[in-house]
């Protein structure tokens, strides 16, 4: 298969997938849902590039994030400035997140770790 042929397969797949998520019911955080967390809110996902039908919507204030996301965030867009925070062994660590942030494969990095997320550090 030539290239052009191989841009064209993948181009479809990338349609054929869109299309489907699509098609979801609305609890799912279909492809276009996920590029469009709300503004001054701070959108967390338990899949990479902003899938699945997990998502946290955070808005502010200091809040513990719920079991099935702490240490479980592999995906975030933020439309507000934030701070993301691990408890671990009685230390704070904290990562500041600023607007426009984005974060497809968080899972490898501090997404493993996050415990809570706040105005600030």
């Amino acid at each position: 298969m030539n290239a052009r042929m191989r841009a064209l397969a993948v181009s479809g797949v990338v349609l054929l997938t869109t299309m489907v998520g699509m098609a979801s019911e609305p609890s799912f955080a279909a492809p276009s849902e996920a590029l469009t967390c709300s503004v001054n809110t701070i959108c967390l996902w338990r899949q990479q590039y902003g899938l699945g039908d997990e998502v946290y919507r955070w808005k502010g204030g200091y809040v513990d994030l719920p079991a099935r996301f702490r240490d479980h965030v592999w995906s975030f867009r933020a439309n507000r400035s934030g701070a993301f925070i691990d408890w671990s062994g009685g230390r704070k660590t904290c990562r500041p997140v600023r607007s426009g942030d984005e974060w497809n494969v968080y899972n490898f990095d501090f997404g493993s770790r996050i415990d809570a997320v706040a105005d600030k550090c």
